[in-house]
């Protein structure tokens, strides 16, 4: 008699963002060094390896936190990608990029996490390495991809990277260190777009610059 072979069960996407809740909270908690993969499973009350069915390693676990929580404000390649793929200006595409990211600094658990990768880093940069990849990294390297795209041709990707990092810069600026400092209250909306603004009109002058630059060489 012919036996019908029973189809895996597909990984649970409720399981998954159990994993990635519980994981993100002791992160934060216990810091990156003292959570395990143990520790992991038993707060999310799942086993080992179920964990290690969706996670390989702590490390890819702790970049998939990091790269959810940027998610969360719209700072992931596809959604920066998304978000100026229709008929915004450059100066509009910065403006949306730039009021989301602002955002994010001021998150608690963004400036927890910050927290934790500086008290780490001295003892581990590897752990500092795995947040920039994860976070700041990617952002940038889409950023950087959008605004060589408004250039048309006249702007090259070295010249767009700088535009891209000098725009997070602004942002961050003394405001930032503030922050991490817990000397700083969060900037409210309009105080948001007024930042953003700042920061965005410095970055379209440049940009001008360069491609106006290029465009008579």
């Amino acid at each position: 008699m012919a036996t019908t072979k029973k189809q895996g069960r597909p990984k649970s996407e409720e399981k998954y963002h159990l994993v990635l809740h519980a994981a993100s909270c002791l992160f934060l908690k216990e810091g990156f060094a003292n959570t395990s993969m143990d520790t992991v499973a038993k707060a999310s009350g799942v086993s080992k390896q179920t964990v290690y069915s969706h996670f390989e390693s702590k490390d890819a676990l702790f970049k998939a936190a990091i790269s959810s929580k940027c998610r969360s404000y719209q700072l992931d390649t596809q959604q920066l990608i998304d978000a100026t793929s229709g008929s915004l200006s450059l100066f509009e595409c910065l403006q949306k990029v730039g009021c989301q990211f602002v955002r994010l600094l001021q998150d608690p658990e963004a400036i927890a996490i910050f927290r934790v990768i500086i008290a780490e880093a001295v003892n581990s940069p590897h752990v500092a390495t795995l947040f920039y990849q994860a976070g700041p990294e990617a952002s940038l390297a889409t950023l950087s991809s959008v605004i060589e795209k408004f250039g048309q041709g006249s702007l090259n990707a070295k010249v767009a990277q700088q535009l891209a990092v000098d725009f997070c810069a602004l942002l961050k600026g003394e405001y930032h260190t503030m922050m991490l400092c817990g000397i700083q209250s969060p900037l409210k909306d309009e105080e948001i777009t007024a930042h953003v603004n700042s920061a965005a009109e410095k970055i379209l002058l440049l940009f001008t610059h360069y491609t106006q630059q290029n465009a008579k060489c």
